[in-house]
């Protein structure tokens, strides 16, 4: 297990991080309690305290294989002050990894001034490059990425069909607690 990862493109716009730290804290917590990116994640508590986003990234930090949870930054010259845009533009990684099967499932969540303006795709290309890419390459050499979203939203099915290629394998009725209620996932 390496002791950081960085990751990004000639000329990209952008840089994953792994481990992610405390720095990032709290702008990890407003980025998680925005209704504007929880509204299809209806399973996080959008009164979740910067405590508990604390112990999230601890807890996952112990289960380095279960977990890689990427953080987003700004590559210079593309600075939050040339882009208008915070330092922390989003998340990015793998949860429940089995290294024995190869398989995962991917996540990411954009900050919602950042959405519509490629910083997605070009995180969501390194995220998936390191987790394809064999072992011998610095990569995961998983065989299977995964993606599940609430059925509602439209915005990120539309986008991993079209930019990926991602097909629709089935739709996980009643999958996630929305209130009092259950939702579609897909």
């Amino acid at each position: 297990m390496p002791d950081s990862i960085r990751l990004s493109v000639p000329n990209g716009r952008i840089e994953l991080s792994w481990p992610p730290t405390l720095e990032d804290d709290p702008d990890v917590h407003k980025l998680y309690t925005d209704p504007r990116v929880i509204q299809y994640l209806p399973f996080w508590d959008p009164n979740a305290s910067l405590e508990s986003v604390i112990q999230r990234r601890t807890t996952r930090l112990t289960e380095p294989n279960q977990f890689r949870d990427f953080r987003i930054h700004h590559l210079p010259p593309h600075t939050p002050e040339s882009t208008g845009l915070p330092n922390l533009l989003g998340t990015v990684g793998f949860i429940f990894m089995s290294l024995e099967n190869q398989a995962t499932e991917a996540g990411i969540i954009i900050h919602p001034e950042a959405q519509r303006a490629g910083y997605a795709s070009e995180a969501l290309y390194l995220c998936l490059k390191h987790g394809f890419d064999s072992k011998d390459e610095g990569g995961l050499g998983f065989n299977r990425i995964m993606f599940t979203t609430a059925a509602m939203n439209k915005a990120m099915r539309g986008w991993l069909e079209d930019a990926l290629g991602a097909k629709h394998e089935g739709t996980l009725r009643e999958a996630w607690k929305s209130g009092d209620e259950f939702i579609d996932a897909v």
